[in-house]
């Protein structure tokens, strides 16, 4: 089965996410250029004017996203409060936070944020309009991320974050890092022709309007279920299965597979050991590590064979691994990021050219 060996990409990845050109945010109020000051106000997604008085020195976080991107723009030391649990056991150090949400891991442990009396609580789209008012309520200045569904997205989130927290210049540089792996990936894209692919988790895939769908197409695929019709997510119909007959299954997981099913045995992608796992963590959260689960796609897809196509002989990039879990690296202080990023760039340069 094709897998990819992710432990040299995190590592790279995450030193450069320590890195930071500011990007407005989709329909956000982000101020670009080197002001960086306090008070700063900004229109959050509930359409509210949010200040933020001073440079935040207690952080609370409601998402595993939010964590990540304020964890890569190396402000890690000023969270007080996050979710704490498996999706976000990768961020060094979260367990030393105060976990701000209930046992069923839905629900905003309203009493503890208050508790923590944060500068600035950050959360994403998903938490409720009504949860957010009501911690307004108890005097805490919360800003509500917009929904996104593209990689775009992620870059005016990183910008929007820093200028929240006062980190601008990270997160500059970690979208200067971040925009130029993606133009990479896409260049590369070009030498290789596109195969059919299909994202499954749970029995669930992914169709247009989705943020793995522009994961899918940036790394050079093209997704089956979008070209049948599908819109946002949906459960997988085996018949629809057999029909699009996927020539790459993306899994969102650790150990990987696909169910054991006549169906999925007759696609293409199981019959030539075309299933490649991405991180569920990373291909599910927008943040700067999802180039992690970028690279691991374009790849895999890179290697593919199709059908009527003989099969290619795999790049040095493609390793066997014993379950291609991404190997974290510990966040640093940020000194050094250029060399990372020309260092990605070189590989980067090296990998594309030994497909030409």
């Amino acid at each position: 089965m094709l897998r990819v060996s992710l432990a040299p990409i995190a590592a790279l990845l995450v030193i450069c996410s320590l890195s930071a050109a500011a990007v407005p945010a989709a329909g956000g109020t982000v101020q670009a250029g080197p002001d960086c000051g306090f008070p700063y106000t900004a229109q959050d997604a509930t359409g509210a004017d949010v200040t933020v008085e001073e440079r935040p020195d207690r952080i609370v976080v409601l998402g595993a996203s939010t964590a990540q991107t304020v964890w890569d723009l190396d402000a890690a030391d000023r969270v007080v409060g996050a979710p704490v649990d498996t999706t976000t056991s990768y961020l060094e150090g979260i367990e030393d936070r105060e976990d701000v949400f209930r046992e069923d891991r839905f629900t905003v442990n309203q009493e503890a944020v208050v508790e923590l009396d944060a500068d600035v609580v950050l959360a994403p789209n998903v938490i409720p309009d009504e949860t957010v008012a009501s911690l307004r309520d108890a005097n805490q200045t919360v800003y509500k991320f917009r929904f996104g569904t593209s990689l775009e997205f992620i870059a005016g989130k990183t910008a929007e974050t820093g200028r929240l927290i006062g980190a601008c210049e990270a997160a500059t540089g970690t979208n200067e890092a971040f925009n130029a792996t993606i133009e990479e990936v896409e260049d590369g894209t070009d030498d290789y022709d596109s195969p059919r692919v299909m994202y499954f988790t749970d029995n669930v895939t992914a169709g247009g309007g989705t943020f793995v769908h522009s994961l899918l197409t940036t790394a050079g695929g093209t997704n089956v279920a979008a070209e049948n019709g599908v819109q946002g997510y949906g459960e997988i119909n085996e018949e629809a299965l057999v029909e699009w007959n996927p020539e790459v299954i993306v899994v969102s997981g650790v150990e990987g597979g696909v169910p054991d099913t006549p169906a999925y045995r007759e696609t293409y992608a199981v019959q030539n050991d075309q299933v490649v796992t991405v991180d569920a963590n990373y291909v599910s959260q927008p943040g700067p590590r999802v180039l992690i689960a970028l690279q691991t796609m374009a790849d895999a897809f890179a290697n593919a064979t199709v059908e009527g196509q003989a099969t290619p002989t795999p790049s040095p990039t493609a390793t066997a691994t014993d379950g291609g879990e991404p190997t974290e690296t510990a966040n640093g202080d940020g000194a050094g990021f250029g060399f990372a990023v020309a260092l990605v760039a070189l590989l980067s340069v090296a990998r594309f050219a030994r497909r030409r």
